[in-house]
């Protein structure tokens, strides 16, 4: 019966491949989510009709992987599906371009005519394509120009995203730069913890434009941050995202459609409304026609690892593709072969955890507070305490909490409120920060959150303080269960 049903998958594989009506083999991404617990890995493949064993009915598939890139092993295959994107829903995001261009009509002048506006035909090309995505489809969006504005966070709903359309307003000339790249690596930073199938579209009408190099000013967000169209086609495959993006407009970025191909996605051009509502329509029609294969991964020395398919389409042509993924250093081997004195370091190194695990205990207060977990330049960790009602923290001398040598922390990043009545923490900031990977500008914290500000992360903890008032109060109430009856 297994049997039976892994072969009628197959089957409807290829029914899906042929929706897809590629005329190539694309590897469109590479999931590794399972590799830690079944020593999986999963592929999803753009792909057009294939040939069939006669004798099984399975398509002509098979898997190969390398560490090096030059000598492959076969990998046997374990699963294969068309309708996974379709049963476990796709992880969208948007990113939307706000730039001052954007409120121009399609040959970029000045018009008073509001549905003229490039933005509002993007606004209704998106709106119709949220529209369409199914109750499983998630959802989350971003808008940028000279600032990035985390819309809607990574799987959220449609209805959410198109409310958050509505709010689009016209940028102040200092914000109406095209930040791209920076925006798009910003995206898959909060992007990249979402399981299953991820897709980034990103919608620009213009050329890359970064504030801190055209000003000469540094970004009011992101300091004197860069990035390179390589730098987030590397972190898109290391993510596992895959990257479409839209070019809408006469005016276009050189360096896009490389950036998009090279995450496995692809790259469209469009001109009017129409043509942009189609080009959602037909990305999401190519996401639900892919497969998903799982094999087996290998052992090969290296995080780097090179996978390989290979595949016979129903008309005879041989079809090959190839991309490259991170397996990390649990399940690989290191590329050097291990010494016996490398033993001496591993002994060395866990008896200085352990020393500063004894240190940490010891110096341990039983106050609130923030502690260093990663900073610039080789700064240790560090326990900052909290106290009194408000704790700003920042890269400002004068700051309650000061912490120096970032350049994207601002001089007052973020706040910690604390309300004595409720006995609650709360952390605001005018600027999106990520507790826990998720983007936020206020939320009441935990014990153990972890907050990222621009680069600074820190981990909050009053886990102590609030064993210490536990502590006191069932002292009190014992001093006065034990007082003698005066009466």
């Amino acid at each position: 019966m297994r049997a039976i049903k892994y072969t009628l998958a197959m089957l409807l594989a290829l029914a899906a491949a042929g929706f897809a009506g590629a005329q190539g083999l694309s590897i469109t991404q590479i999931g590794t989510e399972r590799l830690l617990s079944s020593q999986e890995t999963r592929l999803y493949l753009a792909t057009p009709p294939l040939a069939t064993d006669p004798a099984t009915g399975a398509p002509s598939l098979e898997v190969w992987e390398s560490g090096d890139g030059v000598d492959y092993d076969p990998r046997p295959i374990t699963g294969l599906s068309s309708t996974e994107n379709a049963d476990e829903g796709i992880r969208f995001f948007l990113l939307v371009d706000n730039s001052g261009s954007m409120w121009t009509d399609m040959a970029g002048a000045d018009t008073d005519d509001l549905a003229a506006l490039r933005v509002e035909r993007a606004k209704t090309a998106a709106r119709a394509f949220l529209a369409e995505l199914s109750a499983k489809d998630t959802v989350g969006m971003a808008v940028f120009n000279t600032r990035y504005w985390s819309a809607v966070p990574p799987g959220g709903q449609a209805n959410e995203a198109a409310r958050a359309l509505d709010e689009l307003s016209k940028p102040a000339p200092a914000d109406a730069y095209t930040e791209l790249y920076l925006s798009m690596e910003r995206a898959l930073e909060s992007f990249a913890l979402e399981p299953g199938r991820r897709v980034l579209i990103v919608l620009s009408d213009g050329e890359n434009f970064p504030y801190a190099q055209m000003s000469g000013k540094p970004n009011p967000e992101t300091g004197t941050r860069q990035t390179t169209p390589e730098a987030v086609i590397e972190r898109a495959v290391r993510d596992g995202v895959t990257i479409y993006a839209v070019r809408f407009g006469a005016q276009k970025d050189p360096r896009l459609g490389d950036t998009a191909e090279g995450s496995g996605g692809r790259a469209f051009d469009a001109m009017n409304e129409n043509e942009l509502t189609s080009i959602y329509r037909t990305i999401r029609a190519d996401v639900l026609s892919e497969l998903a294969l799982d094999y087996k991964a290998g052992m090969e020395r290296g995080e780097k690892r090179w996978v390989k398919v290979e595949a016979l389409s129903a008309d005879g042509r041989r079809l090959t593709a190839v991309r490259h993924y991170y397996a990390g250093t649990i399940l690989g081997q290191n590329t050097v072969r291990p010494e016996l004195w490398y033993l001496f370091l591993i002994a060395a190194a866990f008896l200085l955890w352990l020393a500063l695990v004894l240190l940490r205990l010891e110096r341990e207060t039983d106050k609130a507070g923030v502690r260093l977990l990663f900073g610039t330049h080789g700064q240790q960790t560090r326990f900052f305490e909290i106290a009194g009602p408000q704790t700003v923290i920042g890269a400002a001398p004068d700051a309650d909490v000061s912490i120096a040598g970032n350049p994207s922390l601002k001089s007052s990043h973020a706040t910690i409120l604390f309300d004595e009545a409720k006995d609650a923490y709360t952390v605001v900031s005018d600027t999106p920060i990520t507790v826990n990977n998720k983007e936020v500008t206020r939320r009441r914290l935990e014990s153990g959150d972890v907050l990222n500000l621009a680069g600074t992360v820190v981990v909050f903890d009053d886990s102590l303080l609030k064993k210490a008032k536990a502590m006191r109060a069932r002292i009190k109430t014992r001093k006065y269960s034990s007082r003698p009856d005066r009466r």
